[in-house]
């Protein structure tokens, strides 16, 4: 369980910088990735913006940053064709992204933990529903999302730097 979660402040980027490294640096031993490029995405600019747009939140256990999110409050430019189950306006829907445990915490929830607070955020601004996307074959992620309520929504060519255009799973809680 986190001590806190709180919206990253500019004195965090270091902090958070450091543990999506740790997070991207653990991928090539894991079974089940997101298929990041640090650098590319996550990269320094993309968790800048965030803190400044206020969107990046952090996950704090005994005063070390273990998890993190951006929560942005618009439909993704990317998801705009998506057919999603529910019809709602772009300004009705808030996106996650970026939803990371370090590997030192994981096993404890967080993950869940991290997806209701961006639940308990986006009801307060008011939103529809909540997308993001999953990496096929992501099933930690998939397995997560579901269990926090969202629906599969399709399979949908989106395009990333990191990872070029491809096919995401994406997923829609409607509240």
């Amino acid at each position: 369980m986190f001590d806190a979660i709180t919206r990253a402040m500019p004195r965090d980027f270091a902090a958070a910088w450091d543990l999506y490294t740790d997070v991207c640096t653990q991928q090539e031993h894991d079974a089940f990735t997101p298929l990041w490029t640090l650098g590319v995405y996550p990269a320094k600019d993309d968790i800048r913006g965030y803190v400044e747009a206020g969107e990046l939140y952090l996950g704090w256990q005994n005063g070390q940053l273990v998890g993190a999110m951006a929560i942005v409050g618009h439909e993704d430019p990317e998801y705009v064709d998506v057919p999603w189950i529910t019809s709602v306006e772009p300004d009705e829907v808030a996106v996650i992204h970026m939803l990371a445990v370090h590997p030192l915490a994981r096993g404890q929830h967080l993950g869940a933990e991290l997806v209701r607070e961006a639940i308990r955020l986006a009801r307060k601004a008011g939103k529809r529903a909540v997308h993001l996307d999953v990496v096929p074959g992501n099933l930690a992620a998939s397995r997560l999302y579901e269990a926090e309520g969202f629906t599969y929504a399709c399979t949908h060519q989106v395009f990333y730097e990191d990872t070029g255009r491809m096919d995401f799973d994406m997923y829609e809680l409607v509240l």
